[in-house]
Parts: structure tokens; sequence; C-alpha cells
């Protein structure tokens, strides 16, 4: 990654990668209900002849200055999780289409949920009180805190 020149976000490029594993582990924990455990990355790294340690490991999920950047751990990091390298190596790689299609299933899962919950609480209001609710909860625009980072 190239040094931090956008004005619009002050992160370091450890801070936007941090940003872009988080988000590839809260995909596996969204869709599998249990992220990958630090073992779970290290034996897939150690597979590709990568040696990550526990402390390796949590400097880059904490995007720390201190941390060196090593491109060919990034590559082996892109291959487990099955993304292009590109998205871990540049600062404004772009989301890999996978990873976009789980964040929308992601979200389709969640307005269901909360869709259940509705019509659980509203289950005495008619129909059409569900539909307007429903209809408004899909036309939500996405939380200023909550949206995917910056690529």
């Amino acid at each position: 990654m190239n040094s931090n020149d956008d004005p619009i976000d002050p992160r370091s490029d450890k801070e936007v990668l941090a940003s872009k594993l988080q988000l590839l582990l809260d995909i596996v924990h969204a869709k599998d209900a249990a992220s990958f455990t630090y073992e779970d990355v290290r034996q897939g790294l150690a597979e590709q002849g990568i040696n990550l340690t526990r402390t390796r490991w949590h400097r880059l999920l904490a995007g720390s200055p201190d941390n060196r950047w090593d491109p060919e751990l990034l590559r082996a990091l892109a291959y487990f999780f099955d993304v292009d390298e590109n998205y871990l190596l540049q600062r404004s790689g772009p989301i890999p289409e996978r990873v976009e299609a789980e964040l929308r299933l992601i979200e389709a899962y969640r307005i269901a949920e909360v869709e259940h919950f509705a019509a659980r609480v509203l289950g005495e209001v008619n129909v059409d009180a569900l539909r307007a609710v429903t209809q408004a909860l899909r036309n939500l625009p996405p939380r200023a805190d909550k949206q995917r980072p910056p690529s």
C-alpha cells in the first residue's frame, strides 16, 4: 500500500488493511456464526509455507504502526480468504465481487430478521401497517458508522 494521501480517509495504510481483514472475518462470522480463529488462519498460512505468530496476527488486526509490511503474507492471506490479492495489497484495491455479494446477502438476512421481529411485535397490527413497516425498513439508508471501509 502507498502512504495515505487521502484527505477523506485519515487512517493509515495499516489501519485500512486491518479494516479489510476485519471485514473478511465478519463475513465468515455472519455466514457461519463462528469466525476464523487465529489457529485456523495460522494453519491455512502454514499450508502455504507462511509462519504467522499470534502477535503478528493481532498487530495486523489492530492496524499497528510497528507491523512490518509483508506482501508475501498479504498474498497468502488473500489466498486463504479467497479474494484477489490486490484487495489487501493496495489501499484502494477493489472490493472483490464475492465480498460485495456476501455483504448484500448479510444485509438481506438482517433486514429479514428485523422484519420478522417487527411482525411478531406488531402482530396485532393490520397487514397494511406491516407492509408499510417492511417497506420503510428496506428503504433505510446505510448508517454512516456501519458503511463498508473505503477501498
